[in-house]
């Protein structure tokens, strides 16, 4: 599903991937069509991977720059190597491991006699945006007539300042003064300008009055900008 907005446009990508029994075979092409649906998302947008990745992701410091270290679990399996390669190769990172939460906020699925609880659902974002998640939880509460817990994602996108060409102005000033030649030309300048004002001491100016003075001095002020 592709959103788009007026800044931005963001391709959710829902999954399901294999169980961590299954033949290897079928875990390659999972991620190999996975893979073909990423390569076929503008650059420009948000991409998000979300759903059942049936991937137990651990606290390994390896791979803490991707997952960090809020999982529920401290080893990974077969699954989630898979899942943190994918998301490495790909520039993207997990968030459903970076909040810290109580284990029951973690747990994604339970068992039907609620004795055995996992954390395999994941939501994956490109590494550009992954700060604009600030913060993942199960929630507990909803009846959805379902084993799985809903996931509550805060999702926030900062948005660059657009510079305005009166800055860039005022920028390109300050760069001028960084050529010596440039600063020795501008400095003869001001220095003769203000040769002027050491002609208001002549004894022929002396009958000018302080109003006229000030005029003068604003004028020169004026041309040395």
């Amino acid at each position: 599903m592709r959103l788009k907005t007026k800044w931005f446009s963001c391709t959710l990508i829902n999954v399901h991937a294999p169980t961590n029994e299954k033949r290897e075979e079928i875990k390659e092409e999972f991620y190999s069509l996975l893979e073909q649906n990423i390569n076929q998302i503008a650059t420009s947008d948000i991409k998000k991977i979300l759903g059942d990745f049936n991937a137990k992701v651990g606290k390994e410091n390896i791979y803490k720059p991707t997952i960090s270290n809020e999982s529920l679990y401290n080893e990974i399996n077969n699954n989630s190597t898979k899942m943190i390669q994918f998301a490495i190769s790909n520039s993207l990172n997990v968030r459903s491991t970076t909040f810290p939460h109580k284990d029951i906020h973690k747990e994604t699925w339970y068992s039907a006699d609620g004795r055995m609880a996992n954390q395999t659902d994941h939501i994956l974002i490109s590494n550009r945006f992954r700060s604009a998640k600030t913060g993942i939880r199960a929630l507990r509460g909803p009846d959805i007539g379902s084993n799985r817990n809903l996931l509550k994602i805060n999702f926030k996108v900062k948005l660059r300042v657009k510079t305005g060409k009166k800055y860039i102005e005022k920028r390109k000033m300050v760069n001028i003064f960084q050529n010596p030649k440039w600063k020795q030309e501008y400095a003869i300048e001001i220095n003769s300008k203000f040769e002027i004002l050491e002609n208001f001491n002549d004894e022929d100016n002396m009958d000018n009055n302080i109003n006229e003075k000030w005029e003068n001095i604003k004028t020169i002020i004026r041309e040395t900008k």
